[in-house]
């Protein structure tokens, strides 16, 4: 791959990283497409409509909510059934990750941006 390329991720990737960062910022509070596309990183690189058919697929399976407001924005917030799927991931995730004897410190030290990695981490540990 040149160099000069932005690298882009699978849209796979890409829509377990949205529902990632609705797991770490919106189970209370919703956030705006604009959140998400500027706060995760391999977001950036997609084209507007890929990112949308993320959304959209997400809403269509329950895994996110989207409220719309008077003033034409939309709120996206992640649902019980996303927090659920989210930490199955995650569980399956570590359980994959023990099993290839990849130590917890090994696990925990490549996760330091990703806290809910810690946190589900540590809760599966005690």
């Amino acid at each position: 791959m040149d160099s000069d390329k932005k690298k882009r991720f699978s849209s796979e990737y890409n829509t377990l990283s949205i529902l990632e960062y609705l797991y770490l910022n919106a189970q209370k509070i919703p956030v705006t497409k604009y959140n998400i596309v500027t706060n995760i990183q391999g977001i950036k690189q997609q084209r507007a409509d890929r990112v949308n058919r993320m959304i959209d697929s997400l809403g269509k399976n329950g895994y996110i909510t989207s409220v719309n407001t008077s003033s034409n924005i939309t709120f996206y917030k992640i649902t019980q059934k996303g927090i659920d799927a989210y930490e199955k991931w995650i569980k399956d995730f570590l359980d994959f990750a023990k099993s290839t004897d990849i130590t917890y410190t090994t696990t925990r030290s490549t996760t330091t941006d990703n806290e809910s990695l810690k946190k589900v981490s540590n809760d599966f540990n005690n």
